[in-house]
């Protein structure tokens, strides 16, 4: 019989729930590993858990042992903000840790259950792994995955330094010749770190392209975001770094920083975490200080207060919602999720939410935490979710 020991239990739901959202480091995944090899009870579990049909499961298990709870503690906080005055709808319920419970409480269903055949509405699954690619600059396309070991790029090594980290180690004498530029490109459903010549640090979310120099040379440093990213740049007075997305330019000496700027929305975010940036877009020049973000649309262009560890939690995997609204939240969704979305009512498009959403989360939970608020509601038929209100 397996013997449970409930501080392993908890470390092993942490780490599969990090596993799931593609966040696990190679020494928890050894960890992981270890432990799976352990018995084949952890070997059957393990696997279990690998299947999205699994995770509705336990789930829909959690959710008719926990329901009352879970929405009386919901409602509560909605009570809560309502009688503050606030339009905002707010979705800080404690989901990941709602998660790992889920996975510590299948260690105690597991011996003597048997699956029962689910007579549920089909389930949204996780977009299939795709893999992020490398152009390199003579046009050819590199899958990353597929590089084991160090390489060289016009004359600069590029080596990866972790499963999921691309760095390029060195910065040569580039400035006697022509720049030469690498794009890389994170598809659906993967994240991707980056470490450029100059040491600056990268890290970019799902449906995001970076382009920028092997190596930068002359008086600035700049690159091109498509998509959203999250930038630590390494300080050098003498060479401004600028990231160029479709509406603007963020110039900065040494600071971090968060940009928003996929090709399907109609706003461009940055948000400043640290040091000091300056947005120019057409013609108009903002200066950020820490904790503010700017937000530029076609129409208009303002600043505002807001949290930045919710902003950047996307990073630790998580749904960030500050201040999004419906159509924004269901884009978001689908870099990660295989679906369609059809709005039976044109204005639920513009509801706005606030808060994050623990990506590894099942797609049916997500939806029930949106549906929590009262203002929304939603029906799946086959891979088409449908809006009405």
């Amino acid at each position: 019989m397996m013997m449970r020991d409930n501080k392993i239990e908890y470390r092993i739901a942490k780490l599969l729930a990090r596993q799931r959202a593609g966040q696990i480091t190679d020494e928890e995944m050894r960890e992981l590993e270890v432990w799976k090899e352990n018995s084949p009870e952890n070997e059957e579990l393990f696997l279990r858990w690998q299947r999205g049909d699994f995770f509705s499961g336990e789930y829909a298990k959690y959710k008719k042992i926990n329901g009352i709870r879970a929405k009386n503690a919901m409602q509560k906080r909605i009570d809560r903000e309502r009688r503050a005055g606030l339009r905002l709808r707010i979705l800080r319920f404690g989901v990941a840790a709602a998660v790992v419970l889920l996975v510590v409480g299948s260690f105690y269903l597991f011996k003597g259950e048997r699956e029962e055949k689910r007579d549920a509405m089909p389930s949204i699954a996780l977009i299939s792994a795709q893999r992020p690619t490398l152009k390199l600059n003579d046009g050819s396309v590199v899958l990353l995955d597929s590089v084991a070991a160090g390489f060289k790029e016009e004359g600069v090594t590029v080596a990866r330094t972790g499963g999921s980290t691309l760095a390029y180690l060195a910065e040569d004498a580039i400035s006697k010749q022509a720049l030469a530029f690498n794009t890389l490109n994170v598809p659906k459903g993967a994240e991707f770190d980056l470490i450029l010549a100059d040491g600056t640090q990268v890290w970019l979310n799902a449906e995001s392209k970076l382009k920028y120099p092997v190596a930068f040379g002359g008086k600035e440093r700049v690159v091109e975001l498509e998509g959203e990213g999250f930038f630590k740049v390494s300080k050098d007075a003498a060479r401004p770094f600028r990231v160029k997305t479709k509406s603007q330019v963020v110039e900065v000496l040494g600071t971090e920083f968060n940009v928003d700027a996929y090709p399907d929305g109609e706003y461009v975010y940055t948000t400043l975490v640290e040091g000091k940036v300056k947005v120019d877009t057409d013609g108009k020049s903002l200066e950020l200080t820490p904790g503010m973000q700017s937000v530029v649309g076609k129409q208009n262009v303002y600043t505002r207060k807001v949290n930045t560890g919710d902003i950047v939690s996307w990073r630790n995997g998580m749904f960030v919602l500050e201040d999004k609204t419906l159509e924004e939240i269901m884009s978001k969704l689908t870099r990660w999720y295989d679906f369609s979305v059809f709005y039976q009512n044109q204005a639920a498009k513009d509801i706005t939410f606030k808060g994050k959403i623990p990506r590894y989360a099942s797609f049916e939970s997500i939806l029930d935490i949106l549906e929590r608020t009262g203002e929304v509601k939603f029906k799946v038929s086959g891979q088409t979710v449908t809006v009405y209100q």
